[in-house]
């Protein structure tokens, strides 16, 4: 990586990370991850940040509970307390997350930390049945496929795991640290560096079929469409790139893109970048420019959601930004109370049964451990908030 990137990106990263006095004293490494993930035979919503790992109810955003798998009954600490699926580093030899659990069987679920662990971990009581160290850092979320584990690593490269047994097969290096989950397309796995390479690898053998210098940093999964990939890098640039690692097409930023972009109906691809611009190109005119809007008073790390006929972003300015798909104008802004930042990727949840919601929800979370996750409805309406 080039001397000046490098001076950049240790300034912004300082910046995000709360070690200057550029977002106030934060603690930690990194911004919440949140998905889905089965217990029970139900979804919850798994929320990792820091020293914790929740299981979350949709509805309301309380902890699952933990439950006796012989009657059903809710298990109970010392004091006869309900206990909650709160998996705590603390507990744990001081383990930090902010990569989201895989499941790898009925009552076994595999969680990474921060300190170069792979944790199995019994979902009935939160006890942890195997530690095994691995060679480096997790700050992304993994990917489980076809029985292999695929591990990005902080510091840099990444390594596939057979899950049965979690003996290492093989590893790929990199010259700067992996912050994104893979992306599995057919027989490649594709997966972004800090070093300005976007990697495509056999996913059974790791071997390197190509990679592509994007000119700076990238930290976002790549968004598949139309056979297509769309990532942006930190030199203010914007990609389409081909299954062959071509690059077919670029958009001028006006600053470093962060998250992974999104894709509407119309093949219109929506990204935004950390000078607080939302924009919107033409995937079928390579990459034209349909509109951009300078939305946010910070920068925007997060990717967007399209819903509808709506753009949605979170910013670093603590609002969440409701925009019109069609040429960006501002619909409805939300500030967060205390406008704590938002950095952390958004989930859209569907109504579901499953689920037990009847209305479409929005999760957004913040750095602040008031109001960890914040449930929206897509109106804006605040449904639920988790403080932790």
């Amino acid at each position: 990586m080039k001397t000046s990137q490098t001076l950049r990106l240790a300034l912004l990263l300082l910046c995000l990370f709360g070690l200057t006095a550029c977002v106030g004293g934060r603690i930690g490494v990194s911004w919440p991850s949140i998905g889905l993930i089965d217990l029970n035979g139900e979804q919850h919503i798994a929320l990792a940040y820091n020293n914790d790992v929740a299981l979350l109810t949709p509805s309301n955003g309380l902890p699952a509970r933990l439950l006796n798998p012989v009657n059903g009954q809710p298990l109970r600490d010392n004091d006869g307390n309900p206990r909650s699926w709160i998996f705590r580093g603390s507990d744990n030899g001081g383990g930090q997350f902010y990569a989201q659990p895989i499941p790898i069987a009925p009552e076994t679920m595999l969680i990474a930390d921060n300190n170069s662990r792979l944790l199995l971990v019994d979902t009935v009581v939160l006890d942890v049945k195997r530690s095994l160290p691995i060679e480096g850092k997790v700050v992304a979320s993994m990917l489980a496929a076809d029985g292999l584990l695929y591990v990005p690593f902080q510091d840099g490269g990444l390594a596939a795991y057979a899950l049965d047994g979690l003996r290492e097969l093989w590893r790929v290096p990199t010259e700067e640290g992996v912050w994104a989950k893979p992306l599995l397309v057919g027989d490649l796995l594709i997966f972004p560096s800090l070093d300005h390479y976007l990697y495509a690898v056999d996913r059974e053998t790791g071997r390197e079929r190509w990679k592509v210098d994007l000119g700076g940093g990238i930290a976002s999964t790549p968004l598949l469409a139309r056979d297509r990939l769309y990532v942006g890098s930190f030199n203010k640039r914007f990609f389409e790139i081909s299954l062959e690692g071509d690059i077919l097409s670029s958009y001028e930023t006006q600053n470093w893109v962060w998250g992974t972009p999104a894709i509407d109906a119309n093949d219109i691809v929506y990204l935004t970048d950390l000078s607080g611009y939302v924009h919107a190109l033409d995937t079928e005119a390579g990459l034209a420019l349909r509109w951009s809007q300078h939305i946010a008073e910070r920068g925007i790390r997060a990717g967007p959601l399209v819903v509808g006929d709506r753009v949605i972003v979170a910013s670093r300015d603590g609002k969440v930004y409701w925009l019109h798909r069609d040429d960006g104008a501002l619909i409805n802004a939300r500030e967060i109370d205390d406008r704590p930042e938002l950095l952390g990727d958004m989930l859209l949840l569907e109504p579901s049964a499953t689920l037990d919601i009847d209305e479409p929800l929005l999760l957004v979370t913040s750095v602040h451990d008031g109001r960890l996750l914040i449930a929206f409805g897509i109106d804006g309406r605040q449904t639920w908030v988790y403080p932790r």
